[in-house]
C-alpha cells in the first residue's frame, strides 16, 4: 500500500467544476492519508488579477450568452490549424512567466505529487517537473482537450473509456480510466425516500429537478414553465450561482405550489436521489453526479466543445436524452416517465457511474510514488 503524506491540487476557477474536482480529489486524499498535508491552488490566482477576471468571468459571460463564441475557441485550439498554434504560443508564454512561482509553493512546501483539473499549465508543469515530481492530470469532462493529452503526464486519469481512447490512439499509455473525481458523498447517497424527506417533499409525488448547472445557465427557465404545466408533478429549479435567474424564477412562480425555486444549494446529492428525471446541462462534474444517482437525464443547451461532447457520450451510452426544445420538456418527461423507458436509463446510468473516481485517483498516485 503506498505512502502518500503530501500532495499539491490545483485547479482553474473557470466555471465551477474544475474546484469541484480538485475539493473531491483533496477529500480522497484526506480519507486516505487523514494526518498528511495537501495543498490545493487556483492556478489563476498566480497571474495578474485583471487576468483572472477576464478569464474566469469571460467564460462565464460566454456560456451564459455568447455559447458559439466559447466553441469557437475550444475547437479551435484543439484542432490543428492556425488558432492552435497561436493557442499554444499564448498558453506557453503564460506558463513560462507564471508557473514558477506554483513550482517554488510545492516545492517548499515538500509536495510529493501534483494533480491538476485543468489543462491550464498542466503539460507544461509536467514537463517542468520532469524527475522531480510526478504530475498527474485528471479529466473533468467526458472527452479531454488536447493539452490534457500529454506523455509527460506521470499518468492521466481519463474521465471516460472514450477519454482514454483518445489517448492510447495517439500512443500515450500512461493513463487509467478512473472516471470524474466526484465528492465522496456520491458514493454513499441516500435512498428515494431518506432523500425526499429531507427535502419535505411527497414520498409518492413525481419529482423533476432542472438544473443550469453551477453558473446557472442555459433555457432552464423554460424548461421549468413547460415541467409546471404538468399539476402532478413537483419541479425542483436549481439556478445555481445566476442570482439574477433566481430572483426572476421566484417573482415568476412564487404562486406555483408545485415549483420550488432554490439558487446555490450544497446538497445537490439530495435533490439528484429525490428525482425521476432531471434536466439539466452536461457538465462534466454535474452529469458525473447524476449517474451515480442512476438518475435519467434531459440534456439541454449544451455549450459548443466540451458539453457537446459529454451530450454525445451520455446519449450514445443509453443514460440520458437531448432535448433541443425547452418548451417541449413536459411532454418529453412525461414519455420517458410512462413507457419505461426511465428505467433502461437508470441501468445505463448505473454502469456509467464511477463514485469512487477520487479514492481511486488517490490510490494510483499513492502506489506510484
Amino acid at each position: 500500500m503506498g505512502r502518500l503524506n503530501s500532495l499539491g491540487v490545483i485547479y482553474a476557477s473557470e466555471g465551477t467544476g474544475h474546484r469541484a474536482a480538485a475539493l473531491a480529489i483533496c477529500e480522497a486524499f484526506r480519507e486516505r492519508s487523514p494526518h498528511g498535508r495537501v495543498i490545493c491552488r487556483d492556478i489563476l490566482d498566480v497571474i495578474p488579477s485583471w487576468l483572472k477576471f477576464t478569464v474566469s468571468r469571460g467564460y462565464v459571460a460566454m456560456a451564459r450568452h455568447a455559447p458559439r463564441l466559447w466553441g469557437a475557441m475550444y475547437w479551435g485550439s484543439d484542432r490543428a490549424g492556425v488558432q492552435a498554434e497561436i493557442s499554444d504560443r499564448v498558453h506557453d508564454w503564460l506558463c513560462s512567466v507564471y508557473l514558477p512561482r506554483i513550482e517554488r509553493e510545492m516545492t517548499a512546501k515538500g509536495v510529493e505529487a501534483v494533480v491538476f483539473t485543468h489543462y491550464f499549465g498542466a503539460a507544461p508543469f509536467a514537463e517542468r517537473m520532469r524527475g522531480r515530481m510526478p504530475v498527474y492530470c485528471a479529466d473533468t469532462d467526458f472527452a479531454s482537450h488536447r493539452f490534457q493529452r500529454s506523455a509527460a503526464f506521470a499518468l492521466s486519469f481519463a474521465g471516460s473509456a472514450r477519454a482514454l481512447r483518445q489517448r492510447t490512439d495517439e500512443g500515450i499509455l500512461n493513463a487509467a480510466c478512473t472516471g470524474v473525481p466526484v465528492a465522496l458523498k456520491y458514493s454513499r447517497l441516500p435512498s428515494r425516500e431518506e432523500a425526499r424527506a429531507k427535502l419535505s417533499l411527497p414520498p409518492e409525488a413525481r419529482v423533476v429537478l432542472a438544473s443550469g448547472g453551477g453558473i446557472g445557465a442555459g433555457s432552464v427557465f423554460a424548461a421549468v414553465k413547460s415541467l409546471a404545466q404538468l399539476r402532478d408533478t413537483i419541479t425542483a429549479a436549481i439556478c445555481g450561482n445566476n442570482d439574477g435567474l433566481y430572483a426572476e424564477m421566484r417573482a415568476y412562480f412564487h404562486y406555483k405550489e408545485n415549483v420550488r425555486v432554490e439558487g446555490f444549494v450544497p446538497n445537490m446529492e439530495d435533490y439528484y436521489a429525490a428525482a425521476d428525471a432531471a434536466v439539466m446541462k452536461p457538465g462534466g462534474l454535474s452529469s458525473s453526479e447524476a449517474l451515480c444517482a442512476a438518475l435519467p437525464m434531459l440534456l439541454i443547451d449544451p455549450v459548443p466543445g466540451q458539453e457537446e461532447l459529454n451530450l454525445s457520450y451520455l446519449t450514445e451510452n443509453g443514460a440520458a436524452r437531448y432535448l433541443p426544445r425547452a418548451e417541449l420538456t413536459a411532454e418529453s418527461v412525461g414519455a420517458i416517465l410512462s413507457n419505461g423507458d426511465a428505467q433502461q436509463m437508470r441501468a445505463a446510468a448505473k454502469k456509467l457511474a464511477r463514485p469512487n473516481a477520487a479514492r481511486e485517483i488517490i490510490r494510483l498516485v499513492a502506489e506510484n510514488i
